[in-house]
């Protein structure tokens, strides 16, 4: 018998945004379910440069969404510090630039309370030495650095811990549609093949780049631009802060500082497929060359990845040939009753990372709108627990199965913590690049269904070190086998994946020492292992 569930409100997509509404419905006491057709963030929550804006990259084309990134920004820092680095950041002016938009912008930062302090070139020098010496200008400003890993599965885990569901591996398959209202979806269970109902009173599109297929099943018309972006690791930090260029926002002009490796980026082209996870490598070389105008030492230092996701990016007169930088970077919240005449039906979509909490703030205005229920939103001021604290989330009060879905969920840091008061084997270090732990990788797997290697490098950073999992993956899968968390098929499977995945990133990028680290996965995966190259396909 199909299995049936109710709820009242239905949230597509498990990405931050969808994430973030989720916690906020479950803070407003309104019962809700989140459906994701992969992992958490699987899309382009996680496929970005991690960077938490100050708002100033938008001064001057789009306002709005400025001040908007600002005035999140200082919420976000005080409700989400174990995700956030407050670096600060840099706008930095090279000779090509524009005099006249160094002018406006810093005019227009103003006018909106954004802070942007010029500062000495000779001081930003010896605090940033890779920056070009023939800099004219500098400004600093409240830039950080987001781990957006952390920020999901951290949303994600409080929305549970009050009492929210969520379902990772779901697929929504139809919108159902009863008497011109949306009543739930359909879904599959991609593990199990199983089919499942879920009966809601509201139903919300936060699908990213995959909300036009969502849509396209509820039977309204929605235009999305989806604007793939290309981005970078380099195998160490060399900024302390965030460096932008000073210019109309373009290509290759932003270096995030992310834990121990620097992310540089983006490009913009818009493509029709969303699931297009593409890298090239004239569009790389196309990056560098920008990049090299601020940091002349970019083609020195070691890239060890690339990788790339899209922009769900709206606009209600565009066209698919539009050019994704010319898009407003703002949200568009379209409540389908008024738009389309289909009530029940809300697509959120556009907006930033550093405006997930706003965006979830306005559609859960809006849910409550069509439920008839007053409740005010608290996120701005209810802060999620510090994951670097052993007590964070505290599971006194949950069941057994809640409290280990919540472990898998935020528990990792714990992890690392409780292991050296456990035996010597916890404390096992299994990732010598990023010091990942076997305590760290079993508390990120789930109590049961498929292991994969690439859930848990989400929660650990399992193999985002120079070696990119060479040598990781295979312990953790010999491991996992030899502790009774996974079959031999199952851990041949990740495996093939993970390492599969990890020389897609690496491939683009591959000279120097990255190629010969390259040779050297491959060697150890066809020759010590018996891999096969036409096994080592992404699944």
């Amino acid at each position: 018998m199909e299995e049936r569930l109710e709820t009242q409100v239905a949230v597509i997509g498990g990405g931050i945004t969808g994430a973030g509404i989720l916690r906020d419905l479950a803070l407003r006491g309104i019962k809700a379910v989140l459906i994701e057709q992969g992992d958490l963030g699987h899309g382009t929550s996680t496929r970005n440069h991690g960077l938490l804006h100050s708002g100033a990259r938008y001064a001057v084309r789009d306002p709005e969404a400025a001040a908007e990134s600002y005035h999140e920004n200082l919420i976000l820092k005080k409700t989400v510090p174990g995700s956030i680095e407050g670096t600060g950041g840099l706008f930095v002016k090279v000779p090509e630039d524009d005099d006249e938009y160094a002018r406006k912008w810093l005019a227009s930062c103003k006018k909106l309370g954004i802070p942007a302090d010029e500062i000495p070139v000779g001081q930003s020098l010896q605090e940033e030495p890779y920056l070009d010496k023939k800099i004219q200008a500098v400004f600093r400003v409240p830039d950080g650095a987001v781990d957006d890993f952390t920020l999901l599965v951290d949303v994600v885990a409080d929305a549970v811990r009050r009492g929210a569901k969520a379902l990772t591996y779901h697929k929504v398959t139809n919108v159902l549609i009863e008497q011109g209202r949306a009543a739930g979806v359909r879904i599959r269970d991609l593990l199990s093949g199983t089919e499942k109902e879920i009966r809601a009173d509201v139903v919300v599109n936060a699908a990213g780049p995959w909300g036009m297929e969502i849509a396209q099943m509820a039977g309204v018309p929605l235009k999305i631009i989806n604007n793939k972006g290309m981005l970078v690791v380099f195998s160490h930090r060399f900024n302390k802060r965030v460096i932008n260029r000073l210019r109309m926002p373009g290509d290759g002009d932003i270096f995030v500082p992310a834990h121990d490796v620097t992310i540089f980026g983006t490009t913009g082209i818009n493509t029709e497929d969303p699931n297009d996870f593409s890298l090239s490598r004239p569009e790389l070389e196309r990056m560098l060359a920008a990049g090299k105008t601020i940091i002349p030492a970019i083609n020195e230092m070691r890239l060890i990845r690339a990788y790339s996701g899209s922009r769900p990016l709206y606009q209600e007169s565009a066209g698919h040939d539009s050019g994704g930088r010319d898009v407003t970077r703002g949200m568009a919240l379209l409540d389908h009753r008024e738009r389309d005449g289909l009530d029940g039906f809300i697509t959120i979509t556009g907006g930033k990372l550093t405006t997930f909490r706003l965006m979830a703030e306005k559609t859960a205005d809006l849910v409550c709108k069509k439920l008839g229920i007053q409740a005010k939103c608290t996120t701005d001021a209810e802060p999620i627990p510090d994951r670097r604290r052993k007590d964070a989330f505290d599971q006194a009060d949950l069941a057994p199965a809640a409290r280990h879905k919540l472990k898998n969920w935020a528990g990792v840091h714990a992890a690392r913590i409780e292991s050296s008061l456990k035996d010597e084997e916890s404390g096992h270090i299994v990732c010598e690049c990023e010091q990942v732990t076997w305590a760290e990788i079993e508390a990120a797997m789930p109590e049961k269904g498929s292991f994969r290697l690439g859930d848990i490098r989400r929660r650990t950073r399992l193999g985002m070190g120079p070696c990119q999992g060479t040598f990781c993956n295979f312990r953790a899968s010999a491991l996992a086998v030899e502790k009774g968390r996974a079959t031999v098929g199952e851990a041949d499977r990740a495996l093939l994946d993970a390492v599969a995945e990890r020389q897609k990133g690496m491939g683009v990028v591959a000279t120097g020492e990255t190629a010969r680290q390259l040779c050297l996965m491959k060697t150890i995966y066809r020759v010590s292992l018996g891999f096969r190259e036409e096994e080592q396909q992404h699944v």
